[in-house]
C-alpha cells in the first residue's frame, strides 16, 4: 500500500521523527528518510533496511528499554493494546539523546501491523533535567541555610551579648560547604582601622587590621552600607586577610553590612573555595541572614542599657539642626523640656513637652504648619506655659540613640540651644555614639562625661517613698478609695460614701484624695512635688 503511494512516502519522508512500519513478525515493510539517516543509510540505499527483523534487531538481554519495547510492540500487533509509548535514552559517546517510541496499529486492510515512530525528545528532556537539578540545588540550598536562620532566631532570644551573636553567626557558617570562612568586622574608631572581632576560620592570621582608605571589600563595605560580591578572586588583589582564610586557593568572597537603621555594626564576611560559590537566592538569603544578626545585635545592646549596673552619663549640647523643639524654644524665647515617648500601634511616636516661658497656644499653631510633625496637642495650658505632645514619624536624636542602645534621660532646648543628657552602658564606645550623633547633627559637643552606677529603686525603697509624701489623711484616703472599690469599673462606692466614712465633706475627701494621687505618681516619674 504504501509503495504505491508517492504521495505519502513523500509526506512521510518531510517529517522530522523516524517512522517505520512492520509486519507481525517484526519485519520492516517500510522507513521514511528520517529512519534511514538515524540508521546511517544514505540516499542512494533507501529501501535496505527493508525485510530486516526488527524485532531481533533488539537487544532485550543487555537492554532493559528494548525489552519493554519489544514487549509493547508485540502487545500492539497481537490487539492487546492499541497504542504503547516507551520513553528511552539512546546517548552516543559524544551526545545525549533521548526519545519517545510510539507504536499504534494499522486498519486490517492495510499491508502491515503496527506503524512505529521514534521521537527526539532531547530538548524537552534536557530542560526537564536542568530543573530537577534546579531544584534539587534550591533544596539543597534550603536545608543549608534554614539552620542558620534558625540559630540566628534563636540567638536573638537566648544571647546575652553581641559577641555571642556574631560567634553564631560565624560558627554557623563555617559548618556549611564550600565555606571555609566566616568573620566579623568593624572599624575602631580609636586607632581608625577596620578589625576583626569575631572570626571562625580554619585559617585567620594574627593581629590583623586593614586601612580604612584601602580598597579592600570589607572595608568597602563598611563604608557604604551596601554588600560586596567577588564571585572570582584570582580577578582582584586582596589583602593578606583573605588571600589566608581561602588558604591561598581561588574562590569567592561576599561582605555584608551589619546595619540596623543608621546604626552600623560592622560587616560579615563569608569566604569560599570556589569560584561563583553565591548564586543569586544563596546571597539573598545570606543577606536575610546578615539583617537577622543585625537586629539581633540591636537588641541586645538596646537591652544591655535596662540591665547594666553601671553606666556612662554624658551630656551634649546641640544646635537648631533642624529639631522642631529647638526652633520652637528660640522662636518663642521660651524653655522646652522632653518628658518622654509614646510609641503608637501605627508606627508613629508621640513625644511630651513642657513648656515654660511662653504660650503653649502659640506653639500648637506654629507645629500645625511644619510637615515632620504629624499631630500636635495643647494638652494643658498655664499661665505662662504648658504641656504640649508632638506626633511624629521618628523623634529627633531620641531615635538616633536608641539604636546605639542609648537611653536619652533628658532633653532641655532654650534660645541657646538644646543640652541632652543620655545613658549607656559602662562596656559601650562613647565615642562612636559621638560619631554617630555628629554624623546626624554636626553641631553635637560633648560638655561632660561621667561613669556611674545605676540605682535601681527597689519596691520597698518606692513604698517608703511615697509614705514619706503622703499625709496621714491623703493615705487613709487613698487606702479607703482602693480597698472600698473606688478604682474599679463599674465602681463598687462613690466618693460621697467615702467621705462620710472619714466624717468629712465630699470635696474635703476628693482634694485629699487628689493630692495622694499626685504624690504617688510624682513619687513614679521622679518629679519634684
Amino acid at each position: 500500500m504504501i509503495q504505491r503511494d508517492s504521495l505519502a512516502r513523500h509526506t512521510l519522508d518531510t517529517l522530522p521523527f523516524n517512522i517505520a512500519v512492520i509486519d507481525d513478525d517484526g519485519t520492516i515493510l517500510f522507513t521514511n528518510q528520517a529512519w534511514d539517516e538515524f540508521a546511517g543509510v544514505g540516499p542512494n540505499e533507501r529501501g535496505e533496511l527493508v525485510g530486516v527483523n526488527y524485532f531481533e534487531s533488539m537487544d532485550t538481554e543487555g537492554d532493559e528499554y528494548a525489552a519493554r519495547a519489544l514487549d509493547g510492540l508485540i502487545a500492539v500487533s497481537d490487539g492487546d493494546r492499541e497504542v504503547f509509548t516507551l520513553e528511552y535514552p539512546c546517548h552516543s559517546p559524544s551526545q545525549k539523546r533521548w526519545f519517545l517510541m510510539r507504536a499504534a496499529p494499522l486498519p486490517d486492510h492495510d499491508e502491515g501491523s503496527v506503524v512505529v515512530a521514534h521521537i527526539d525528545i532531547t530538548q524537552r528532556k534536557l530542560a526537564e533535567l536542568r530543573a530537577r537539578d534546579q531544584r534539587r540545588e534550591l533544596e539543597h540550598l534550603v536545608s543549608r541555610i534554614d539552620g542558620l536562620i534558625q540559630d540566628v532566631m534563636e540567638a536573638v532570644l537566648q544571647a546575652n551579648s553581641r559577641d555571642e551573636i556574631e560567634q553564631t553567626v560565624c560558627d554557623r557558617l563555617f559548618s556549611v560547604d564550600p565555606y571555609v570562612c566566616a568573620w566579623v568586622g568593624q572599624v575602631d574608631l580609636r586607632t581608625d582601622r577596620f578589625v576583626p572581632t569575631t572570626t571562625a576560620c580554619e585559617a585567620y592570621p594574627e593581629d590583623v587590621s586593614l586601612p580604612l582608605d584601602s580598597d579592600d571589600p570589607a572595608v568597602r563595605a563598611a563604608e557604604t552600607g551596601e554588600a560586596r560580591i567577588i564571585q572570582d578572586t584570582t580577578e582582584v588583589d586582596l589583602s593578606e586577610v583573605h588571600r589566608t582564610t581561602l588558604l591561598d586557593d581561588p574562590g569567592a568572597l561576599a561582605c555584608f553590612p551589619l546595619v540596623y537603621g543608621d546604626t552600623k555594626y560592622g560587616v560579615l564576611t563569608v569566604a569560599a573555595t570556589e569560584t561563583d560559590a553565591f548564586d543569586e537566592r544563596e546571597l539573598a538569603v545570606l543577606n536575610v541572614l546578615a539583617r537577622a544578626a543585625s537586629t539581633a545585635i540591636n537588641a541586645v545592646e538596646g537591652r544591655r542599657i535596662l540591665t547594666t549596673d553601671s553606666v556612662v552619663e554624658m551630656e551634649v549640647t546641640l544646635g537648631d539642626e533642624g529639631l522642631f523643639f529647638s526652633e520652637f524654644a528660640r522662636e518663642f524665647d521660651c524653655t522646652m523640656t522632653y518628658e518622654g515617648s509614646l510609641y503608637e500601634d501605627d508606627g508613629s511616636v508621640t513625644m511630651l513637652f513642657v513648656v515654660d516661658g511662653a504660650d503653649s497656644e502659640q506653639i500648637v499653631s506654629a507645629a500645625s504648619d511644619r510637615g515632620d510633625i504629624r499631630s500636635v496637642t495643647n494638652v494643658s495650658q498655664g499661665e505662662d506655659g504648658g504641656v504640649v505632645e508632638f506626633t511624629v514619624d521618628e523623634p529627633p536624636v531620641v531615635s538616633a540613640l536608641a539604636e546605639r542602645g542609648v537611653e536619652t534621660t533628658s532633653i532641655t532646648a532654650s534660645g541657646n540651644g538644646v543640652r541632652i543628657t543620655l545613658e549607656m552602658p559602662a562596656s559601650a564606645d562613647p565615642r562612636a555614639v559621638i560619631e554617630q550623633l555628629t554624623d546626624r547633627y554636626p553641631s553635637t559637643n560633648l560638655v561632660a562625661r561621667h561613669e556611674r552606677e545605676r540605682r535601681e529603686q527597689t519596691k520597698q525603697e518606692l513604698v517608703a517613698d511615697i509614705e514619706e509624701r503622703l499625709t496621714s489623711r491623703q493615705e487613709l484616703a487613698l487606702q479607703k478609695a482602693y480597698l472600698g472599690g473606688f478604682f474599679d469599673w463599674p465602681r463598687n462606692i462613690s466618693g460621697e460614701d467615702l467621705a462620710e466614712s472619714m466624717d468629712i465633706s465630699p470635696s474635703t475627701y476628693h482634694q485629699h484624695l487628689r493630692a495622694a494621687e499626685r504624690k504617688v505618681l510624682a513619687s513614679l516619674f521622679d518629679s519634684e512635688v
